[in-house]
């Protein structure tokens, strides 16, 4: 612990190092960061030793955050041989993982892999010390950069801007009075950061930056009134917030309502704090609707076909098995039908081969029409489709028959001289039989090329 300081020092001080690696990891490339505080100054010199007395870390997994525990716990220090002229890099130091002195502690690998040529290995470090009257009262080590980059003295600058902030605010945070409501860096970084920021206390909003109130689109005072304050997430949402105390280290993305009635993905974070000097929560937003959009919309392009925008052969090998283990759960039977276009090389040999895309493309609509809402369509290769039917015994022929004929009448109206059918062959599922989903294919298949080989008999 800190010696000679009261408990309110002590929280300030840590409060200063938390929002030094939250702001690193939300304002620069580097997705790790470790802000450390050194019972007394250390020099650039390989003699030179300081114990680490307490730290704040961001992006570690549990066994490096416990392995980093474990260190302080036990009086770890430091030597200054890491802050060499050798590794200066503007006002910081880059160390490449095959030139480290000893003294880092203690070196955590990054999990990454970095391909890049000539930058960013896995056991680079990257150092910025916390410089007070030219003396090292801490430091700042990052890792993982998102980009793989080496660092440049041009690339550093708002990392070390961080950097001088945070070693003023702890220099004034061991030295002077607290300031009345807030540290000048808690300033500095809350007004300057891409995340929203709240101050919540006694089930109200005490504070709010301009970036969560331009997020949300309300102004400050509006934000201020909010009662209860956590009435802009959507009403699902809601349960998360609402509790009489927040737990705090909670990270969790939840979907907010926009004073205009929009809505944007949040990254919330939670964490515990005193503001003043009343316990408080501090909630950290940060807007990811890009992020969530582009998922969904990539999820739904592994599981589509991109030419008929039917389901594709991964979604129904993914998801066949959640209907046969419903369907084992509930004793309830279903069915795989099997179609395949009959006379359609004829299309491409003819036509070409994108009037054939045309045409998959309008058959796999006339298919899609013809089952109920609950049913799903896959395009399983080529020419060849799957309907799954839920809740459905063998008894298909009637849609069996809706299908041959919607697709000839669509032929004839649009194929002048080329004939196109389809053959269909299905097979069901069901509790007393209990038969895997290859057996089911084919079954179906093989009832497939029994109607074909009927029908070019004919």
């Amino acid at each position: 612990m800190l010696k000679a300081q009261g408990v309110e020092q002590v929280q300030q001080v840590q409060g200063v190092l938390d929002q030094l690696v939250q702001r690193v990891v939300e304002q620069t490339p580097f997705q790790r960061a470790v802000a450390s505080l050194y019972a007394e100054p250390l020099t650039p010199a390989p003699h030179s030793e300081a114990r680490v007395i307490t730290y704040s870390a961001h992006g570690l997994t549990w066994e490096d955050e416990r392995e980093l525990r474990s260190f302080v716990d036990h009086g770890g220090t430091v030597r200054g041989a890491k802050f060499a002229p050798e590794f200066r890099l503007g006002n910081s130091y880059y160390i490449p993982g095959d030139k480290a002195p000893p003294g880092l502690y203690p070196r955590i690998r990054s999990r990454r892999r970095f391909v890049q040529p000539d930058g960013w290995r896995a056991e680079d470090l990257l150092l910025v010390p916390l410089r007070v009257r030219g003396q090292i009262i801490g430091q700042l080590s990052v890792d993982d950069p998102a980009d793989g980059a080496r660092p440049t003295p041009a690339s550093l600058r708002g990392l070390e801007s961080l950097a001088t902030m945070a070693a003023l605010a702890l220099r004034k945070a061991r030295v002077l009075e607290v300031l009345q409501e807030r540290y000048q860096l808690f300033h500095f970084l809350a007004e300057r950061a891409i995340a929203g920021l709240l101050v919540v206390q006694g089930g109200r909003i005490r504070y709010a930056n301009a970036q969560a109130a331009e997020l949300l689109g309300y102004r400050r005072e509006e934000l201020l009134d909010l009662v209860p304050w956590w009435q802009f997430f959507h009403p699902s949402e809601r349960a998360h917030f609402s509790g009489e105390k927040l737990l705090t280290g909670r990270e969790l993305e939840a979907q907010a309502i926009r004073r205009n009635g929009d809505t944007v993905w949040l990254k919330v974070r939670i964490q515990a704090m005193d503001y003043q000097g009343k316990p408080a929560f501090a909630v950290q937003l940060l807007d990811i609707s890009d992020r969530v959009q582009t998922e969904a919309l990539l999820k739904e392009r592994a599981i589509r076909d991109p030419l008929t925008g039917l389901f594709n052969r991964y979604y129904f090998e993914e998801t066949v098995i959640t209907e046969l283990r419903r369907s084992q759960r509930y004793k309830r039977p279903f069915t795989i039908l099997m179609a395949d276009l009959a006379g359609f090389k004829q299309v491409n040999d003819r036509l070409g081969h994108q009037e054939g895309d045309r045409v998959l493309r309008e058959v796999a609509q006339l298919i899609r029409a013809q089952v109920r809402q609950s049913d799903w369509v896959v395009r399983y290769g080529g020419d060849e489709f799957l309907i799954v039917l839920p809740e459905t015994g063998s008894n298909v022929e009637a849609l069996v028959q809706r299908l041959k004929r919607a697709i000839e009448e669509w032929a004839r109206e649009n194929l002048h001289g080329i004939s196109l059918g389809v053959d269909v062959g299905w097979a069901t599922w069901t509790p007393e039989a209990n038969p895997p989903i290859t057996s089911l294919l084919e079954e179906a298949d093989a009832h497939m090329y029994e109607g074909k080989r009927g029908r070019e008999a004919v």
